[in-house]
């Protein structure tokens, strides 16, 4: 049986080869200290044979309640396929070394914003005006002029969710009855229950 992780990968590449809007993108659900569940959209930066990567500033919320609670999924969603996937499971830290390499393909005004958090104000929090924003983002591109002089910060992370829950979602617009399938890992294999839609 193939893993619900080659059937991703198979997928995402044709979700990309077609345009999907969303085919770079997932998002996460953490859960706060005060049991409050949040989500957000994040790039999906890479997927290997058993783990799905993303980057995570270390000023922001979404980190601070993956420090605080260990409980969190993934979701990722392909309109024009038809496709959804939840993934849960556990996550290690991206190493640093790693890091700086993926660091170094982030566009340039990305690079910019994770140094506003660190230098300004942290991601998330309140700023006075969209304009004070800006200010902060024109001084630090006048500091780091091109990509290459833009360094490594030190408040970027990384995570590799490490899957052991899958549950894979195809949509049927005709008749409603979409294909859903949940993929259970245990001992190392991947169990395939069938879902009622």
């Amino acid at each position: 049986m193939n893993s619900p992780i080659d059937i991703f990968k198979t997928n995402w590449e044709k979700a990309k080869s077609s345009g999907d809007a969303n085919a770079h993108y997932c998002a996460l659900a953490t859960v706060s200290a005060a049991g409050q569940a949040s989500m957000r959209t994040l790039v999906l930066r890479e997927v290997t044979d058993d783990s799905f990567v993303v980057f995570i500033n270390n000023t922001s919320l979404k980190w601070e309640e993956l420090q605080h609670s260990k409980q969190f999924e993934l979701l990722v969603f392909w309109p024009l396929m038809m496709q959804q996937y939840r993934i849960r499971g556990v996550y290690d830290e991206v190493s640093v070394d790693v890091m700086s390499l993926y660091w170094a393909k982030k566009p340039y005004e990305s690079k910019i914003i994770d140094h506003y958090y660190t230098e300004y104000q942290p991601q998330t929090s309140v700023v006075e005006s969209r304009n004070v924003l800006l200010s902060g983002i024109n001084e630090l591109k006048k500091r780091y002029p091109s990509d290459e002089d833009v360094p490594f910060p030190e408040n970027a992370r990384g995570i590799s969710i490490k899957a052991s829950y899958v549950e894979v979602w195809h949509g049927m617009v005709s008749d409603r009855l979409h294909q859903r399938s949940l993929y259970l890992l245990s001992e190392g294999l991947w169990e395939q229950k069938t879902l009622v839609p």
